[in-house]
Parts: structure tokens; C-alpha cells; sequence
């Protein structure tokens, strides 16, 4: 058989690529006697700029460095060359279709969001496919993002009947897209399952090498910042636990920062947080890759553009699944403060090394739960 894989991957973010490379290992596992590959397109162009603010010569030296390492590891690790861009939905569609794939999976990461479409328009992504596409459909942890019944089309509400109407099965991984799908279908056809990201096992030999080779000495009590350069707030947070005797530790080039680590390569970051206290940040991934390595993250929603109506955000929900709110969560834009942040760290510090064991116990059935998945399609 020919199976492909329709995810988001590409960028320089590095939980959009490990989503993707535990989505291709985990596939490939089940299915060794066929071909596997990830589907060799988008639909728009992926970020891949150094960052420019706050920035030196070294931390662009080390920016091209990182945009090299996300360029090897799309080619080598997950295999994809010669992958195009096509905006034009029915050329997408027709693209997937001419490639002959008896299953495609969907997903993971926000691949069911609409908000990369052209305003105004009321058609639905090409990630969505369409009952033209002659394969076995599955759902594979995807995500709708913000996406809510009450604010589509009547023309983008047939299309979405008509094309989950067509699935096998639909493996969703947040209660926004639940609900969304739950006015399409009968619920007990959509299964929440966890990220893939959950079952992707940590060599930690990449990051030890990378702080070898680097002369970088992270010490035991270190926060991490993974954080936007508008937020204003940073630099009074840093220098408060600093304060308290932390070393802090940015993710992209910050001036209040004693350690930039802006040249890691997708397998490095995936393992550096092992050597930190705790992390804050905005990134989804940042949140699950900090429970699996055993640290604290405090996660926090950046804009209302990734939540509902109600306030729901995959972050939210990811935070509440793990028995951590309110406490490693801000999920109110209007709310992130200087002040609010240092309340919260505070806490997490002192209080997240209690619950590591059910994290770990939490981390281990979530990758369960989605192998079963898998399993549970292949003998269908």
C-alpha cells in the first residue's frame, strides 16, 4: 500500500517537525511491508527567518545555523524533498489525489484551522480533502484551532458534511475541534487522542552533544523563556528570579537573557528542557516537551486568536487534561503581566515536583492511547 501523511512541517518551529517525524515513526511502525510518506506540499510558504529583533552577529550566525539543521532534518529525517506550494485549493486537492495513496492520515498540530484562508472566503482547506480523493481518510489528532460551527458558511457547512461524511475514523485532539465535528457527526464516532508527540521517545545524546561541542554549562537552577518580542513583561520576570538566584535561559535572542540557545536543531531543543526548572511560553509543544522531560511549564495564550468564544485553547485543554489548573496557565491576553507571571512561577516552582509521578503516569497512558489508536486503524 501507499500511505501518506497530510501534516503542517517545514517551518522553524520545532514542534510543527516533531509532530510530524512521531507521526511518520509511529505510522511506519505499523505499516513496515508498505510505503510511507509525508504528503509533499503546502498550502502556504512556512516561516523559515532568522529572528531579527533584539539581534547580534552571533545570534544570526546561530539563526542560519538553526535554519540549516530544520533543512537537513526535513530532508533526512523526514524524508521530504522537492515539496511544493499550492494555494489554489482544487490544485491541492487534485495534487493529493494524483499521488494514488490508499490511506491518508490528517494530522497532527492545527492542520483543520480556517484561519489561513483568504478573508472572506467560505470554502474549506485543502486539508480537509475532499470524497474525491479515493483513500481511506483518518483523523490523526488533528486540531481546528479556534474554528467554531456558529461562524461558518452555509456553502463551507456542506462542504464539511460532505467530507467527514467520508472518513474512517476521526481522531481529534482538543474539545474545540470535538466540538465542531460533533454537529457533523455522531459524537461516538470522534475519539479524542493525544498529540503524537506523547509517544516520541527523548535521545537525549543530541542536546549533550550540542552543549559539549558549545562549551554551554546550564546550571541546575535555570528558567527558560520561550516568549514573543513584544512581550514587555520579560524582562521584569527575568530579573526577578535572577534575583532569586536563576539563571535565565531564551529560546530566541533576548538582551535580558544570561543564555540564548537559538541554533538547536529539532532533536536538541526536544531534549534541552531536562536542564531547566521551568519554561515559559506560548508554544503547545513547548508545554507537552517540558511534561515529558519532567519540568514546569507555565503556558500562557499570547492573543484571542487561539481561543473560542468560550476561552477554550489547545493549551488550556492541555493543561486542564494534566491536573495543572489554573496554576501553570494564563489564559486571558488581557491578563499577562509582569506581576501575574512571578505569582505563578512562584507557585509552580515550589509545588511541581509533587506532582511529577502522576505527570509521568499521565505521559506514558497518552502515548498508549494513541498507539491503540493506530493499532485499533490497521486492524480495522
Amino acid at each position: 500500500m501507499k500511505i501518506g501523511i497530510l501534516t503542517y512541517y517545514g517551518d522553524l518551529n520545532c514542534g510543527t517537525n516533531l509532530q510530524a517525524y512521531a507521526t511518520l515513526t509511529a505510522v511506519r511502525q505499523r505499516h513496515k511491508n508498505d510505503t510511507v510518506e509525508i504528503v509533499p506540499f503546502h498550502t502556504f510558504l512556512p516561516d523559515r527567518k532568522p529572528y531579527l529583533s533584539n539581534a547580534t552577529l552571533g545570534s544570526l550566525l546561530n539563526d542560519w545555523r538553526r535554519i540549516r539543521h530544520y533543512s537537513l532534518f526535513k530532508k533526512h529525517t523526514l524524508g521530504v524533498t522537492n515539496d511544493r506550494i499550492i494555494t489554489d485549493i482544487p490544485k491541492a486537492l487534485q495534487f493529493i489525489k494524483q499521488r494514488n495513496y490508499d490511506i491518508i492520515y490528517i494530522g497532527a498540530d492545527t492542520l483543520l484551522e480556517l484561519d489561513r484562508l483568504p478573508k472572506g472566503s467560505d470554502d474549506i482547506s485543502a486539508y480537509w480533502l475532499s470524497p474525491d480523493i479515493e483513500a481511506r481518510k483518518v483523523l490523526l489528532a488533528a486540531s481546528c484551532k479556534n474554528t467554531e460551527y456558529d461562524t461558518l458558511s452555509k456553502s463551507q457547512i456542506e462542504k464539511l458534511s460532505a467530507t467527514l461524511a467520508d472518513f474512517s475514523l476521526l481522531g481529534i485532539r482538543d474539545i474545540t475541534t470535538y466540538n465542531l465535528l460533533s454537529h457533523f457527526v455522531a459524537p461516538e464516532r470522534i475519539r479524542m487522542i493525544p498529540d503524537p508527540t506523547f509517544s516520541l521517545p527523548i535521545e537525549y545524546a543530541h542536546i549533550e552533544q550540542y552543549l559539549q561541542q558549545n562549551k554551554i554549562d546550564i546550571p541546575k537552577r535555570s528558567i527558560c523563556f520561550h516568549t514573543y518580542r513584544t512581550d514587555k513583561w520579560c524582562k521584569e520576570v527575568a530579573e526577578h528570579f535572577k534575583g532569586k538566584g536563576y539563571t535565565i535561559v531564551s529560546l530566541r535572542p533576548a538582551p535580558w537573557a544570561d543564555i540564548i540557545l537559538n541554533s538547536l536543531s529539532p532533536l536538541e531543543q526536544l531534549g534541552v528542557y531536562r536542564y531547566f526548572s521551568a519554561i515559559v511560553t506560548h508554544r503547545f509543544h513547548d508545554t507537552i516537551f517540558a511534561l515529558k522531560n519532567g519540568i514546569a511549564p507555565l503556558t500562557y495564550v499570547s492573543d484571542s486568536s487561539y481561543t473560542t468564544t468560550l476561552g477554550n485553547s489547545k493549551c488550556s485543554s492541555l493543561i486542564e487534561d494534566f491536573g495543572l489548573y489554573p496554576q501553570h496557565i494564563i489564559d486571558n491576553p488581557a491578563h499577562l503581566t509582569a506581576p501575574l507571571f512571578i505569582e505563578h512561577l512562584e507557585e509552580i516552582l515550589n509545588t511541581f515536583d509533587s506532582r511529577k509521578d502522576d505527570v509521568a503516569h499521565k505521559i506514558k497512558s497518552y502515548a498508549q492511547t494513541y498507539i491503540d489508536f493506530l493499532n485499533e486503524n490497521i486492524t480495522d
